[in-house]
């Protein structure tokens, strides 16, 4: 719950405090949407941020049908994407509590690569 004193340096534009990692704490673990991605790439290559949406549909449409096709992918140091099957399996419906069947699915299962890895350490 935030206090008075929060509220107050937020309204009078107060600095947000920063982690370990420099980061503001509103930026700690939040998800990038497609368009903070096109703008991140577009600001690091120099390109605009059409030809940036461009190359990351493209990506994504690329690992798509290179997963359909052989069921993983190789991103040399990034890591590696692999198609899994989950089985069918038994499962409970939280509202009811009545036993349910859960149909088996496909998944995409990723471990990371060496150098991905070693970011973190």
């Amino acid at each position: 719950m935030a206090t008075k004193k929060n509220d107050s340096a937020k309204k009078a534009g107060g600095a947000a405090k920063k982690t370990a990692s420099g980061k503001t704490a509103s930026t700690v673990g939040k998800e990038k949407t497609v368009n903070e991605l096109v703008t991140a790439l577009a600001d690091k290559t120099g390109i605009t941020k059409a030809k940036a949406k461009e190359v990351l549909d493209a990506h994504a449409e690329l690992l798509i049908s290179e997963l359909r096709e052989t069921g993983s992918v190789q991103l040399v140091g990034i890591g590696k994407l692999k198609l899994g099957e989950r089985a069918e399996r038994q499962g409970r419906n939280p509202a009811t509590g009545e036993a349910i069947t859960i149909k088996a699915s496909k998944t995409v299962k990723f471990s990371g690569g060496k150098r991905l890895k070693d970011s973190f350490r």
